[in-house]
């Protein structure tokens, strides 16, 4: 309900506002797209998180709507891209960590930690105060190398999360193939045309990273091509997660490296081509989130550890249906999942279902978008019945609601 009278809200501002960055005198206004965060538009413009939004006097950073025009301070007609680079500084208050300052201002840790000569990351204090280089700039090549004709990115300044859709257009047939930060991307093409998709982690450091495309001719030629993308802060807050007696044994560690350790032997393995078509449905009639996906989690009072991987759906003996197409590739009861469920959807994309009462499917079954999985359930690590919808790419746990709310690709 909550998500409702947010996209309500957030229409009827959209159609107050419809120019995308207009200037005022000399001041320039940005109007909040779908999808923008605010560190992705203080990267945009070269402008601190912080002082971008004390400017706007907004209270809560991660709270921005859809149509909200915010005012750039000290930016030049709207045009990011040419921003002159340059230095602010900031004092560190109590809680600060130098990963959360240096997410705040679009930068990586090891930028932040070269810029003001820090050798151990753990160790700022309070009143320090800290010089903020430029923020990171996602300026694209002024040409591309033979034969890539093209590249364009879904998004590219995305947050930590989220699903990048790449696009690549060819002048010669070749085989391509890509990395990110050192990870393959999953791509699907016609020998001129492509596109893939890349897993962004939510704990991902933010800052400038490369796509690295190579293009694999018949006559045995190689040419490569590079492409910026930058990751900034995703909107995560933090939850105590109490684990009742009778079920912390299964916060043990070896547990639950077993289990990770089973799992990731089914994600690192990859259906080349795409099973699902069109948007994905959500896996419940009655989509009631109870916890949202990559809020950053403690659990019994212990430090904050970990993130959420999924999201979490309230209820009870509802049952469970498949948001697209793929084949089930695992279900079993599990100890820290319970009752799980996951199915291949091809390019390295899964979909799981924890903590089922009764799952209704079995491995090898192709599943069509609509069918019937299970129902929600209390079994393994929880506080209390939901179903936890997980989705993999590449063994990278990504926001499940983009591909509900979008069409990938």
């Amino acid at each position: 309900m909550k998500r409702f009278h947010y996209f309500i809200t957030s229409l009827i501002i959209a159609l107050l506002f419809t120019l995308p960055t207009q200037a005022q005198g000399n001041e320039t206004v940005y109007t909040v797209q779908a999808g923008d965060t605010l560190s992705h538009i203080a990267a945009k413009y070269n402008v601190g998180m912080t002082k971008l939004a004390a400017y706007n006097g907004l209270a809560d950073p991660n709270l921005i709507l859809v149509g909200q025009q915010l005012s750039i301070p000290g930016a030049d007609n709207g045009n990011a891209t040419g921003a002159t680079a340059s230095t602010q500084s900031y004092t560190v208050q109590a809680g600060d960590t130098l990963f959360q300052i240096a997410g705040r201002f679009g930068l990586r840790v090891a930028r932040l930690a070269e810029a003001n000569d820090i050798s151990n990351a753990d160790w700022i204090e309070v009143g320090q105060v800290l010089t903020i280089p430029a923020a990171a700039q996602a300026v694209a090549p002024a040409s591309l190398p033979y034969p890539f004709e093209k590249i364009a990115l879904s998004e590219p300044y995305i947050a930590q999360g989220r699903t990048l859709v790449v696009y690549v257009t060819l002048s010669a047939p070749a085989d391509l193939s890509a990395q990110f930060d050192g990870r393959p991307v999953f791509l699907n093409g016609d020998g001129l045309n492509y596109w893939g998709i890349v897993g962004i982690h939510a704990l991902s450091e933010t800052g400038a990273y490369n796509l690295v495309f190579r293009a694999a001719l018949p006559n045995g030629s190689e040419y490569s091509a590079t492409y910026p993308v930058v990751v900034t802060a995703g909107p995560y807050g933090v939850e105590t997660i109490k684990v009742s007696p009778d079920r912390e044994g299964l916060l043990d560690a070896d547990v639950i490296r077993a289990e990770m350790d089973k799992l990731k032997l089914i994600w690192n393995q990859v259906t080349p081509y795409k099973l699902w078509n069109g948007p994905f449905i959500y896996p419940v009639a009655d989509p009631r989130v109870t916890s949202p996906f990559g809020t950053r989690r403690s659990y019994g009072g212990g430090p904050i550890n970990g993130y959420h991987a999924g999201t979490d759906f309230g209820g009870s003996g509802n049952p469970i249906y498949a948001p697209a197409a793929g084949v089930v590739v695992l279900a079993e009861k599990l100890n820290v999942r319970g009752n799980a469920v996951l199915i291949d959807h091809g390019m390295g994309l899964y979909s799981g279902y924890w903590h089922q009462s009764e799952s209704v499917v079995h491995v090898g079954q192709q599943i069509a978008r609509g069918d019937l999985i299970g129902y929600i359930g209390n079994t393994g690590l929880v506080t209390g019945p939901h179903l936890h919808w997980e989705m993999r790419l590449g063994g990278i746990a990504v926001e499940p609601l983009q591909w509900v709310e979008e069409e990938i690709p």
